[in-house]
């Protein structure tokens, strides 16, 4: 099911897109601005979108679509994440830089591990919103 449907690549895609956005950002000293953070979602309604078209298009049903887009976003979640701590472990920035209201954290593990949990359940969100307009749709019908 997970490599018919490209989860698992479509996940590592998403992964280096989130990363490059992010390092672009950081780089610009935009990093601190929440309505570019919001930018990201875009590459995540895109990534989401494909592997659900591959899913119908495969035959899946509903639950099994549902499980590729958590899968597609678990995988990128979770490198982000990892990579998050290890790029504040090795540059050291100051850390009010990256934190907001939102964002309860006072440590470079505490913000990635509270960005994974936000990216995570914003995710499954859009997962499941997505996967509600490819609920009836057969695999004939997805072009």
């Amino acid at each position: 099911m997970l490599k018919r449907s490209n989860a698992i690549k479509n996940g590592l895609i998403l992964f280096v897109m989130l990363g490059i956005y992010f390092l672009i950002l950081d780089a610009l000293g935009w990093a601190d601005n929440t309505f570019l953070r919001l930018g990201n979602y875009i590459f995540v309604v895109l990534m989401i979108n494909s592997s659900l078209k591959k899913a119908t298009q495969n035959g899946e049903d509903y639950l099994s679509k549902m499980a590729v887009g958590v899968v597609t976003v678990a995988i990128a979640m979770t490198l982000g994440a990892i990579s998050l701590f290890a790029y504040l472990m090795i540059l050291q920035p100051d850390i009010e830089r990256y934190i907001s209201p939102v964002i309860a954290a006072n440590s470079y593990s505490g913000l990635s591990i509270a960005l994974f949990i936000q990216s995570i359940a914003s995710s499954v969100i859009l997962v499941f919103i997505m996967s509600q307009m490819y609920k009836n749709k057969k695999s004939t019908e997805v072009v």
